[in-house]
């Protein structure tokens, strides 16, 4: 089935689903009654989505209330009762975490969600690299201006953190039995390495476990996912500021490119929009056995062949889709401020609404009445920040409750 462009009358949104928490960009039918910005119950099946900020980056409020817990845990003493109410915390963060990985790996391995502006075959050649040839982990830290890959080697006893490289392990997965899967499949496997790692007690037993096994794992693919991406879909262009539902968006450089992209994969896979009896297929397990491939040799990325893209933060580079290979230091200087600015101040205040939610069951109004003040405060806060364009405005608000 073809639709004709010209008469296609449907337009991009941004949609959230109440269940899992992620975000996905769509082309939708005014009459289907969703609009931009909306939160529905669950994502329907019959819909083509888009994976472009902020849908990943989401996914960090969650590693960021574990870590952050995990650091709050170690001033209590190890009978203190707060420390099993804080664990509540950790477990409630875990299976959000669980919901939306099972959610992206299975609309991605399904072919119904994809990186948009992504080259498949490059994710898949920089992932190998990291998994073979390792990637220093100064670089990493500072481009993602954290400091988790050093923590981790110094956690290990590695006094010259700086100079040692981060290698991707596959702890639930053969590597040498993936290297030859389509680059879609080897995508579908990296989600299934994370997924797993959540999923797996042992990686919680204390901050340098879920650092190691599992917050590192992610951020490593979340830094392919720019290096592989045409920065069009950072959405880093002032104009596509200000993502709500009272903003008209469509004429905006981010939504004109996702419109067009979307298309162009509904032609490639489908003929057209998606029909629904693709979207049928039964929900995959939770972490589904490995393939068995003929193992081979991965090529390294040839880095000298990036394009040169002046500016560093915050600028636009003019490149169409899939315009040629962004090197890893290229994505780390083309990563727009609110991007970074979210992973470093939304942990800590995301923590605290945590901590003030788990006071909020408590059977006592006092308590409660002090949890709803700090969630308010918080909500205040983060308006601030996204005013004056210190975070994105399309940011989590941990701040707000029903």
């Amino acid at each position: 089935m073809t639709m004709n462009t010209q008469s296609d009358n449907r337009r991009v949104v941004l949609i959230k689903s109440s269940e899992t928490k992620n975000r996905f960009y769509c082309l939708v039918n005014p009459d289907r009654g969703i609009n931009n910005a909306d939160m529905i119950d669950e994502i329907p099946d019959d819909l083509l989505l888009g994976i472009a900020y902020p849908c990943l980056e989401d996914g960090l409020n969650d590693f960021a209330v574990i870590r952050t817990t995990f650091e709050t845990l170690d001033y209590f003493p190890a009978d203190d009762p707060i420390r099993s109410e804080m664990k509540e915390i950790i477990d409630d963060a875990r299976l959000n975490l669980v919901r939306r990985l099972n959610e992206l790996r299975d609309k991605i391995s399904r072919k119904m969600a994809w990186f948009l502006g992504t080259d498949y075959a490059e994710f898949k050649e920089y992932s190998l690299a990291i998994v073979n040839k390792g990637y220093p982990r100064k670089n990493l830290d500072s481009m993602m201006k954290l400091t988790v890959f050093r923590s981790v080697a110094e956690a290990e006893g590695h006094h010259d953190s700086d100079e040692l490289l981060y290698y991707f392990e596959f702890n639930y997965g053969n590597v040498k039995q993936l290297e030859d899967l389509p680059p879609h499949e080897f995508i579908v496997s990296l989600f299934d390495e994370v997924l797993s790692s959540v999923l797996d007690d042992k990686n919680y037993t204390s901050k340098y476990q879920f650092d190691k096994f599992v917050f590192q794992k992610f951020i490593a693919v979340m830094f392919v996912n720019y290096a592989t991406t045409d920065p069009m879909f950072y959405g880093i262009n002032r104009k596509d500021y200000g993502v709500s539902g009272d903003k008209n968006m469509d004429d905006t450089p981010l939504y004109r490119a996702i419109a067009r992209e979307l298309r162009e994969i509904e032609a490639r896979e489908f003929g057209g929009p998606a029909p629904e009896s693709l979207t049928s297929s039964p929900m995959l397990p939770a972490v589904p056995p490995m393939p068995t491939v003929i193992a081979s040799t991965p090529s390294e990325p040839d880095f000298s062949m990036a394009p040169d893209l002046p500016g560093g933060v915050g600028f636009v580079p003019a490149l169409p889709t899939h315009a040629g290979k962004v090197s890893f230091e290229q994505a780390g200087n083309m990563l727009p401020d609110h991007i970074i600015n979210e992973d470093v101040l939304l942990g800590p205040i995301t923590s605290l609404c945590s901590a003030a939610q788990l006071l909020r069951r408590k059977n006592d109004p006092e308590t409660q009445r002090f949890a709803r003040v700090i969630l308010a405060d918080a909500s205040k806060l983060m308006s601030e920040l996204k005013r004056l364009g210190i975070v994105s405005n399309v940011a989590n608000d941990p701040g707000h409750y029903e």
